[in-house]
């Protein structure tokens, strides 16, 4: 036996090929894995054949190591191409049917390998000679060989030429993984054809070194197996949805949407950083996904202000990638709003059964008390039936009101109105008894809908009769600053309830069915109003409208 630097270095690289062999098949789950299990156990083969035969003094022995070397010689190029393949997103390419039309070569190479001496087609001769202090073999190589050689250069070059355009189309973190896989397989590959050329004397095994130790680079530092990413489709690229692949708490991927929603410079600034480092640029999706429960669904303001809505979906990567996941992020933006608008529209067709309900007892009671005036005197007929008409027509304004509030038709009609006018007309539609209407002067004029703002007046001159009694007195008045009141000398709305009173159901009464102020709330929302209550001079309730710049009269 003769040790040499040869030798050294050919153990080397069997025993780094061997450990990448292990961790590889350790994750054979994941895409990639076992045909780089098969290549650096193969690699073994080779390397460790080589360094025996290196060590070896006799002819016989020098052979039979050789021989053992044929099988991790022919086995390298179909495992690099299985390889390349599950990397590159080509596994449909890695079937049984496939793998075996590949094979076919290499089984004949080392059948007429072991069985050279009776054909010669793999070595013609071989035969010992001393260089320095070294027993060498020098070898004569058949027509076989070299065909066997450009075979396995072929398997080679396919493979290598699926992580090139890989490599073109793949991010940072995975180009550099591409590169050193590249590397690791086309050193030998070169150095090989160099040798058996004669133009090196450095036999090939040797340089498997280099396949074993970019190899264990890639896996240490930059995670190859932990997913293979070459295959990602252009379509994950151009989706507007964000799209973050998660390894082990790690952003393993990501595509452009992902990137402007998190506040990365780019996708490819995110690859490689940990989960706490990646979403600092959304608090809200980092405090809820550093939380136990899963999340469902994120709202976020995005760079231009607008506030969106996503639904969260984890999805594993696949059933080999057990500790890798797709965060999919779905706006639905679009969708929620669909929604409230929908909330909206049925709250307001709620609204419309109220209102109907409600506001049509007034002239309806109106019409009622005429037509019963009528009936029992002979006097001022024309005067009650006149009464009814208006009565009549007014019902026939909220019926119009109430289809506009059920199309949610916020450009019905507005034109400058008499503030005064149209009380004192709406006070006639409501059932006073002997309640008492002032006006003051100068109220204004406001840009309104006359048959919603009517509607505001009756409701809240029915409530001042009805919790202040026949004889209460109503006063409509403008406000200093813009806008203008509407105060009774009634009980008051509580201070404790004047944030409630305009809810819908909200009421004091046992008899009451909190319609009322709702509308009127309704109707200054249409109208960009603002209304409060608070408490008139006479202790009653005083209800103040301005507009949302502090004024909604225009004109004094």
């Amino acid at each position: 036996m003769q040790f040499t630097v040869p030798v050294a270095a050919s153990i080397l690289a069997t025993v780094v090929s061997l450990g990448v062999a292990v961790f590889a098949w350790r994750r054979r789950r994941m895409p990639g894995a076992v045909p780089l299990a098969a290549f650096t156990v193969a690699t073994a083969v080779w390397t460790g054949g080589n360094a025996l035969q290196i060590a070896s003094t006799s002819l016989g022995a020098k052979l039979f190591w050789v021989d053992v070397q044929y099988v991790g010689t022919v086995v390298v190029p179909l495992a690099w191409f299985a390889f390349a393949c599950e990397y590159a997103g080509r596994e449909e390419w890695v079937t049984r049917r496939s793998l075996a039309v590949l094979a076919v070569i290499p089984a004949i190479t080392i059948l007429l390998a072991w069985t050279n001496g009776y054909h010669h087609l793999v070595r013609t001769s071989a035969e010992l000679a001393t260089v320095g202090d070294t027993v060498t073999i020098q070898r004569e190589f058949g027509p076989w060989f070299w065909f066997a050689n450009f075979y396995s250069n072929l398997v080679n070059a396919a493979g290598t030429v699926l992580l090139l355009h890989g490599l073109v189309r793949s991010r940072r973190l995975y180009r550099i993984q591409t590169l050193a896989v590249l590397a690791g397989t086309t050193v030998p590959w070169v150095g090989g054809t160099l040798f058996y050329n004669g133009l090196i004397p450095v036999e090939p095994e040797v340089f498997f070194g280099v396949s074993a130790l970019t190899f264990a680079l890639a896996i240490s530092k930059y995670g190859l197996l932990d997913i293979a990413p070459v295959g990602r489709h252009t379509v994950v690229e151009e989706m507007d949805d964000p799209v973050v692949v998660l390894d082990d708490d790690r952003i393993a991927d990501a595509n452009p949407a992902a990137a402007d929603l998190f506040g990365w410079r780019d996708a490819d600034a995110a690859i490689g950083l940990s989960t706490d480092e990646a979403f600092v640029g959304c608090p809200e999706f980092e405090r809820q996904y550093d939380t136990d429960d899963a999340i469902d669904e994120l709202s976020v303001e995005d760079a231009n202000g607008r506030e969106r809505e996503f639904d969260v979906q984890f999805t594993p990567l696949s059933e080999r990638a057990v500790d890798a996941e797709i965060l999919l992020l779905k706006d639905v933006t679009s969708v929620k709003r669909h929604e409230a608008a929908l909330e909206r529209q049925n709250r307001r067709l709620e609204r419309v059964g109220h209102t109907i309900a409600h506001d049509l007892r007034n002239p309806l009671n109106v019409a009622q008390g005429h037509l019963e005036l009528g009936r029992e005197t002979d006097v001022d007929v024309d005067d009650h039936l006149a009464k009814v008409d208006d009565a009549h027509d007014r019902m026939d304004d909220i019926i119009e009101e109430v289809l506009a509030m059920a199309r949610d038709d916020e450009t019905a009609r507005r034109d400058p109105h008499s503030v005064g006018d149209l009380a004192e007309r709406a006070w006639a539609n409501v059932e006073t008894a002997d309640a008492a209407l002032a006006v003051d002067e100068g109220v204004g004029v406001v840009e309104a809908n006359d048959s919603q703002l009517a509607s505001v007046f009756e409701n809240l001159f029915r409530n001042a009769v009805e919790h202040g009694g026949p004889d209460a007195t109503v006063r409509v008045g403008a406000l200093d600053d813009g806008g203008f009141y509407v105060a009774d000398d009634g009980p008051g709305v509580p201070e404790s309830d004047r944030e409630e009173v305009f809810e819908q159901g909200f009421t004091t009464r046992s008899d009451g069915n909190g319609v009322g102020l709702a509308v009127v709330a309704d109707v200054a929302d249409r109208h960009d109003w603002r209304v409060a209550v608070t408490e008139s001079e006479a202790g009653g309730a005083r209800f103040e409208f301005r507009g949302t710049d502090g004024v909604c009269t225009v004109a004094q």
